[in-house]
């Protein structure tokens, strides 16, 4: 990997489907900082940092991919603590 390209860390993503793409929005927030006037335990509002703009057929090869890259790391570590996985997973 080259140097030149931002290494980014998000928090989160917000996903948004179109006639021919999906974009991914990468956000970042800071669960210590409260935006200005604002009490209470809610952390700064998300930042999107960077967008992934994907076609479908892209998108759709993204998958099979991810979830062998998933299942080595689980072989090796243990199982990632995925909450509301299997909901998601039969819509």
């Amino acid at each position: 990997m080259s140097d030149e390209i931002p290494r980014l860390h998000p928090s989160g993503m917000h996903l948004a489907s179109g006639a021919y793409e999906v974009t991914i929005t990468w956000l970042d927030w800071d669960p210590t900082i409260l935006p200005e006037g604002q009490e209470g335990p809610h952390g700064s509002p998300p930042t999107a940092i960077a967008q992934t703009v994907l076609s479908y057929g892209a998108a759709k090869a993204l998958i099979p991919m991810l979830v062998k890259m998933i299942a080595e790391y689980e072989s090796k570590f243990g199982e990632i603590p995925s909450p509301g996985f299997e909901e998601l997973g039969k819509s």
